[in-house]
């Protein structure tokens, strides 16, 4: 894995949980603006504790990535051998559910 497809990946990522993140606090600023009942102060909470849940994932995702990244570099052959594989898993589940698929039912 090159380190421009790591990065790539580490960005998406980024991408994806700032998107949550700025949507639960739309979400929270929303019900905080009336949390009188105690279903809206449990959202509200519920918000707060999954943006610190996806800023943690966030900061590891990098870390993640980083060291995926590192590892494809000095072992090239054992990444192409569990790409290889993953890809051959990958076509026998599908073989498979194209397989259960064409079963007439019983």
């Amino acid at each position: 894995m090159s380190k421009s497809v790591t990065k790539q990946i580490a960005n998406e990522v980024d991408d994806v949980f700032d998107d949550v993140v700025h949507n639960l606090k739309k979400l929270a600023k929303h019900l905080g603006e009336d949390t009188t009942d105690a279903l809206s102060r449990t959202a509200t909470s519920v918000a707060h504790s999954a943006i610190e849940l996806i800023e943690d994932a966030k900061a590891q995702t990098k870390v993640i990535a980083e060291t995926a990244g590192k590892e494809a570099r000095e072992h090239p052959a054992a990444t192409a051998a569990a790409t290889a594989a993953m890809v051959a898993a990958a076509v026998g589940l599908i073989g498979l559910a194209v397989a259960h698929r064409r079963k007439p039912a019983a």
